[in-house]
């Protein structure tokens, strides 16, 4: 199956973040903070189908903004985890500080294996936290505590693998 063809099948599933359809405000303020960290119109696609995520697709750059793009809203046990809390700044800055930026210069983690994944998202995270603009401080917080979270989910400590993280220069 080809890496496109992979891409349109990611529905959305994840329960702990918001799954209704955006709405033209919702879109608009996602488009307009992706522009201003660098995205170009053309490479946005926004879908109600898809997970929020930035891509490099046979030399094309992507970046799905997807209905998880904002956290599920009410007070679910669910809705207490970091990733959860993370808002729509926080996982565009993800995408594009994180992801993209470390794809651009060679700096991702290979996410064949849970670790190489906690790795590549925890690195996203941190870099979105420390990089991006228009971040507030809880908002670095709430990423930093994803970061943590996703390397306890496979038994590290950010000390552990800090040098193996691309997360002190832009």
């Amino acid at each position: 199956m080809s890496i496109e063809l992979q891409l349109e099948l990611k529905y959305v599933m994840n329960q702990t973040r918001n799954s209704f359809p955006l709405t033209e405000t919702q879109k608009t303020e996602a488009i307009d903070y992706a522009i201003k960290l660098g995205a170009t119109i053309d490479m946005i696609v926004v879908s109600d189908n898809m997970n929020t995520a930035y891509g490099n697709i046979f030399g094309k750059e992507i970046l799905y903004i997807g209905t998880d793009v904002f956290p599920k809203t009410g007070t679910t046990r669910s809705g207490k985890t970091a990733n959860s809390r993370i808002t729509m700044r926080g996982a565009i800055a993800h995408e594009l500080v994180g992801h993209r930026r470390a794809d651009l210069v060679g700096k991702t983690h290979q996410r064949n294996t849970d670790i190489g994944v906690a790795l590549d998202e925890a690195q996203a995270s941190i870099r979105a936290a420390r990089f991006a603009i228009g971040l507030t401080k809880i908002e670095r917080y709430i990423l930093l505590r994803d970061a943590i979270a996703r390397l306890k989910k496979v038994g590290l400590r950010i000390r552990q693998v800090r040098s193996r993280l691309w997360i002190d220069e832009f």
